[in-house]
């Protein structure tokens, strides 16, 4: 249809049921009613009415006592008048809007399921901020509580683990202060039994006299300077050991003194070790102990030195071989062996190799008959 003022208008859709339409309908009528109709920017002159035809509107509220009165549907043919279409739709969104928010209201109150979903949407829409608060103090107080119990429970296994290594230290220390405590001063731990290992030229039983001292006393107790003090008397003994084995054993291990060689003094051989001590006389010569002579009769001189580091130093089977020994001093050490062959020794240094090279040749000559063998040079050894 063409409109007077210009503009084709096409006629609009119906608008789907909505609750509360027929009261947005009566309210949008009284919007007509109500509203003025104002000439467009473009037109020069004051608005231009219209008489309408008779029965285009129905009769007023004061004459016919109707509500509300009636607008007419569409305009009437040949009207002039002119419409602002944009006041009219911003009026009209204002209204609705206006009318939105009241039946929402109604429609929450009274549980309409469009009210609850509108509702629904727009707390979706725009969540409440007290909620959001609450949750973020919800979650910081769980996470507050999950970090206090995870660092209660570092807490407490550090803390075990402490203790537990105290318990340790605490109960070896304590172990060890029981047990020196036992060895001290009880009992339980002193000498019931002494053990004397290794002697043959000294007496057992005198040696174990001498110890007896120490029966009674705990193994802790017992002190090298007091077993020395006890062993003292007998000139035989070189060296020892002391032994403790709980519960109640005292091991003496000795070492006894070797006579190297014999001195003859008035028809008695006087035995002496490497170390010049006397170790006891025989009326005969000794197996094993050669007999002295020359400068070594002075056992303070160089050549008795030299000559008892050759014997002590040598094996015992070529020892067991040597029946003299003589030196004027400490670089012309010879031996006498018991088959009649001299050796020129030397000095005391290299003993053992010479005594190899000894061994060696006396092997390889076998019966045949020599009288003097000179290893003092190892390296060149010569005999005649």
């Amino acid at each position: 249809m063409k409109r007077p003022n210009g503009f084709d208008r096409a006629q609009e859709p119906p608008e789907p049921e909505h609750p509360g339409a027929r009261e947005r309908k009566v309210r949008d009528r009284r919007f007509w009613e109500r509203t003025p109709r104002e000439p467009r920017a473009a037109d020069s002159g004051p608005p231009e009415w219209h008489d309408a035809e008779p029965g285009a509107f129905a009769p007023s509220a004061a004459a016919s006592g109707a509500s509300d009165p009636e607008p007419p549907a569409s305009p009437l043919p040949g009207e002039a008048e002119t419409i602002d279409l944009s006041e009219v739709r911003a009026a009209r969104e204002s209204e609705s809007d206006s009318y939105d928010t009241v039946q929402l209201a109604e429609d929450g109150r009274s549980g309409g399921r469009s009210g609850g979903v509108l509702a629904r949407l727009r707390s979706e829409r725009e969540p409440d901020p007290v909620r959001l608060a609450e949750r973020r103090v919800r979650a910081a107080r769980r996470e507050r509580r999950a970090q206090e119990r995870r660092e209660r429970r570092r807490f407490s296994v550090e803390a075990r683990r402490r203790r537990r290594n105290w318990f340790i230290v605490l109960g070896t220390v304590g172990a060890l202060v029981v047990f020196v405590a036992a060895g001290v001063f009880t009992p339980l731990m002193a000498v019931r039994n002494v053990q004397v290992v290794g002697a043959t030229s000294v007496n057992v039983a005198d040696i174990e006299q001498a110890l007896a001292r120490f029966d009674g006393v705990p193994l802790a107790l017992v002190n090298e300077g007091d077993v020395h003090r006890a062993l003292e008397p007998f000139p035989l003994i070189q060296r020892y050991a002391i032994e403790l084995i709980p519960p109640d054993t005292l091991t003496v291990r000795i070492e006894e003194r070797l006579p190297v060689l014999s001195i003859e003094q008035d028809g008695v051989f006087v035995l002496y070790d490497a170390a010049g001590v006397l170790l006891g006389t025989a009326d005969a010569p000794v197996g094993g102990v050669p007999v002295a002579s020359g400068g070594i009769t002075d056992l303070t001189s160089d050549a008795f030195a030299a000559a008892a580091r050759v014997l002590r130093d040598m094996p015992a089977e070529l020892r067991a071989q040597v029946g003299s020994v003589v030196a004027s001093s400490g670089q012309d050490v010879t031996l006498g062996l018991t088959s009649g062959v001299q050796v020129l020794w030397g000095d005391a240094e290299e003993t053992r190799r010479k005594a190899v090279v000894l061994t060696s040749m006396m092997a390889a000559l076998g019966d045949r008959a020599i009288e003097q063998i000179d290893v003092s040079s190892s390296g060149a050894p010569v005999f005649r």
